[in-house]
């Protein structure tokens, strides 16, 4: 199931939307900044858009703002988690896939 972050009504009113799409599994980790028919591609792990022609100064500030928060931004990379799990944000190290997490020491 998709994800769609919440915006304040003015921004979804004026035609601005942020979602993570469930289809997206076998791309780097991303949220999709929308305006009506314009979309940019955010990436989760470097937070760099990952389409070259694209600048945040192109996006609305409060979606800008709204996206980047610290509280927003975890909420965000831990949908794209839920939605992708084969496809983390964070990718597994070693330690996480043999369970080594030191607290027997």
């Amino acid at each position: 199931m998709p994800y769609d972050h919440s915006l304040a009504k003015s921004l979804k009113k004026a035609g601005w939307r942020v979602k993570i799409h469930d289809l997206e599994r076998l791309e780097p980790p991303h949220v999709t900044i929308y305006f009506k028919s314009r979309k940019w591609r955010l990436s989760l792990r470097t937070g760099v858009f990952l389409d070259s022609d694209d600048r945040w100064s192109q996006v609305d500030e409060n979606v800008r703002k709204s996206i980047v928060g610290t509280r927003d931004w975890e909420k965000i990379c831990a949908a794209w988690d839920e939605i992708h799990p084969d496809n983390p944000v964070r990718p597994k190290t070693e330690s996480d896939v043999d369970g080594d997490d030191d607290q027997d020491e």
